[in-house]
């Protein structure tokens, strides 16, 4: 059964979008560029210049070959791939951030394991995220997380001995389930690590209706560590005006409770980050992130 980190139940619900206003999310997401086309940012929102900035500020340059598997295209293209490493992380970017940002984010989340004591490569996974509609962003992930997994297929026959972790930020932390509910046990998946998800809380559960099979989460990933912050005013406010729904991201999975138990996946850990992230671009970035959490975390499937 899904475990978590701390001792507030993963399953509270907010009685409130947020303890920041609805005003201040929407203009930060408007400052981003990660706003969808059906939110309009109120005339007398006056977010501060570290939300309206942060998103697109807070990463470090990648370089121009920085390591990259592009999965835009039914066929799968790769830039400057390690040979036959002993791990690598496949990172998906963020809604809105193909191109070089997604590298930069790949980056330094590569940057910050790599301060924190894991030195393995991290290679951006760029999927089609430049999307004006925030369910067609969803659609786009869903099909690019499974074409993502067919390359693990081919990939994994080239470097059985290599172990694969997955990562992802925002809508980005949607294709990761993806690629493992289409792997269902085919390639198996050491660790996917969630940044601030934009998924519905609901969409993992052990559930006919479910999107996303915890059974063949469960058959592919040992781990899969959902990180979740009540002040990530992104997923907290917007996910919820934009969808109507509750996001992973904001409070964690919440799969009810039914006679016969639990559905939530045995591999799934909530990691609860409320204390330390307060902004929604910043879990993997150095100082102001929660690196030092996520490096354990990784390295304790070891």
């Amino acid at each position: 059964m899904g475990d978590e980190r701390k001792s507030e139940s993963s399953g509270t619900r907010l009685t409130e979008l947020s303890r920041r206003s609805v005003l201040s999310a929407t203009g930060t997401l408007a400052g981003t560029g990660v706003v969808g086309a059906s939110a309009v940012q109120p005339a007398s929102a006056e977010p501060t210049p570290l939300e309206l900035t942060n998103c697109a500020t807070v990463w470090e340059s990648a370089p121009e070959d920085f390591p990259q598997v592009d999965v835009r295209e039914s066929e799968p293209t790769t830039r400057n791939l390690p040979e036959s490493p002993a791990e690598v992380v496949f990172y998906f970017v963020g809604w809105t951030s193909e191109g070089q940002i997604g590298d930069d984010q790949a980056y330094t989340l590569q940057q910050t394991l790599q301060a924190n004591g894991y030195d393995h490569p991290v290679v951006t996974v760029q999927w089609e995220a430049e999307t004006l509609l925030f369910s067609t962003g969803e659609d786009n992930a869903d099909r690019d997380g499974r074409r993502l997994a067919d390359f693990l297929r081919g990939y994994h026959e080239d470097n059985p001995e290599t172990l694969i972790r997955l990562a992802g930020l925002s809508l980005g932390g949607r294709p990761p389930l993806a690629t493992l509910d289409d792997l269902d046990g085919d390639v198996p998946v050491e660790t996917a690590s969630l940044f601030g998800a934009s998924v519905d809380d609901d969409e993992v559960c052990d559930d006919a209706n479910a999107t996303f099979s915890a059974s063949a989460i469960d058959a592919t990933a040992d781990r899969v560590y959902n990180y979740h912050s009540r002040e990530d005013n992104t997923i907290c406010v917007f996910y919820d005006l934009q969808t109507f729904r509750n996001g992973l991201g904001c409070s964690g999975i919440d799969c009810g409770w039914s006679l016969f138990g639990d559905d939530t996946p045995e591999s799934w850990v909530d990691v609860d980050v409320t204390d330390e992230i307060e902004s929604h671009c910043n879990y993997q970035v150095p100082e102001v992130g929660v690196g030092d959490r996520i490096a354990a975390d990784i390295q304790s499937s070891d």
